[in-house]
């Protein structure tokens, strides 16, 4: 038999953001949903997300939204409050790790475009310099494309990566 305290939501049905949802909610906050006990006999805290998104609130009046299809979980603490704070710190976290992941991107697209506009066979030149003889905003544009790295991608080391060949 299943007690009702053992029963965890269904959040299947819930609305789902997408990362670059989350980063443009504003109001953002933690919606508490559920406690329950692990296997130990732990507890543990269920969270979703709300908050306001192109000036309309999220979620319903079953409670928050869940992330890429997934919720806060918050273990280890002894009550709801504590799990809250916890909750919170790392849901602002993510937002501002997605913000960072968000503007390197943008940073390593301009860095790209810059290299992109003095021409394949120029770059090819300066990856095969020594290093001295580099110009600092090559070497910086070069480090700023790293995450971009693929097929016709020079490497400041020399060569292209071709698309068999590992990515160091």
């Amino acid at each position: 038999m299943i007690s009702a305290a053992n029963v965890a939501p269904d959040f299947s049905q819930r609305r789902d953001l997408t990362a670059s949802e989350l980063r443009r909610l504003d109001d953002l906050c933690v919606v508490f949903e559920h406690e329950g006990r692990d296997s130990d006999m732990q507890p543990f805290y269920v969270f979703t997300v709300g908050g306001t998104l192109d000036g309309l609130p999220v979620g319903s009046v079953q409670g928050g939204c869940t992330v890429g299809g997934d919720t806060i979980v918050i273990s280890g603490v002894d009550s709801v409050e504590a799990a809250t704070e916890i909750a919170a710190v790392n849901l602002e976290d993510t937002v501002r790790a997605l913000d960072a992941e968000a503007a390197a991107f943008l940073q390593s697209k301009a860095a790209l475009e810059r290299l992109n506009s003095v021409g394949f066979l120029e770059v090819i030149n300066q990856a095969i310099k020594p290093d001295s003889d580099k110009s600092d905003q090559f070497v910086a544009d070069m480090e700023a494309i790293r995450p971009l790295r693929g097929d016709g991608i020079i490497l400041a080391a020399g060569g292209v990566v071709g698309p068999d060949e590992p990515k160091t």
